[in-house]
């Protein structure tokens, strides 16, 4: 069971995120970080868990730095930890119970339960603040828990798509056939912040339009699969 983290200047919330991995129930079999051209206290960071094994590159994006990571993870089960949030001590145990319960699943997901950081002075425009402290959906990346054999058959995440690779990744798992579960527990805190990958400073208009490329590939690969 691998944990990776992909992390490009993380210095504000890197320590708590990796506590909460650390203090999971089911703890991980290793975790690989890959440090994605940070250049503030990240790495000092990192270097105060010796377990983690650090990978250092320079920055390429979240999409390429996830790749590497599972690349390089050794487990069969790999979970993918967003460096701004915060795990449910019984996230990894729950997620991997639900693997082992039934071997047909590719992966698993689960809920989230968005909470603004402290000291932010308001929710962001981006935000819809009827989602704050309510258990949401969690389709991302920060949810996510697969098998290994999954990511090799549905592929790395694009990051021509980003930044909405996530969203991609998932909808060609879902193309390709794989079923999946959804833990309507919320057992990772998604940290509400000034520098959210989310909050895209290309605007909404860009993710809509990604968005919508992503619906057409897809609408595309599921004609050529009849």
């Amino acid at each position: 069971m691998s944990v990776v983290l992909a992390v490009r200047d993380g210095e504000r919330f890197l320590d708590e995120a990796l506590r909460s991995v650390f203090a999971q129930h089911r703890p991980p079999d290793e975790v690989v970080a890959v440090d994605d051209g940070s250049v503030d206290a990240t790495a000092s960071i990192l270097a105060h868990y010796p377990p983690i094994r650090v990978l250092q590159q320079s920055n390429t994006g979240a999409a390429i730095a996830r790749n590497r990571g599972v690349s390089e993870a050794t487990g069969d089960v790999v979970a993918l930890l967003d460096h701004d949030d915060v795990w449910d001590a019984a996230k990894l145990s729950s997620q991997v119970s639900a693997l082992e319960a039934d071997p047909s699943l590719g992966f698993v997901l689960c809920a989230i339960d968005n909470f603004l950081t402290p000291g932010l002075e308001a929710v962001p425009a981006w935000v819809d603040r009827r989602t704050i402290g309510v258990p949401q959906p969690g389709y991302g990346t920060g949810t996510l828990c697969m098998r290994r054999s999954t990511f090799e058959r549905v592929g790395p995440f694009d990051p021509a798509t980003a930044p909405c690779d996530d969203s991609d990744w998932l909808v060609r798992a879902l193309d390709a056939g794989v079923r999946f579960s959804h833990l309507d527990r919320p057992l990772v805190r998604r940290r509400i912040h000034d520098g959210n990958l989310s909050a895209d400073s290309r605007g909404p208009a860009h993710r809509h339009a990604m968005m919508a490329h992503i619906l057409h590939a897809s609408l595309v690969r599921r004609r050529q699969n009849r």
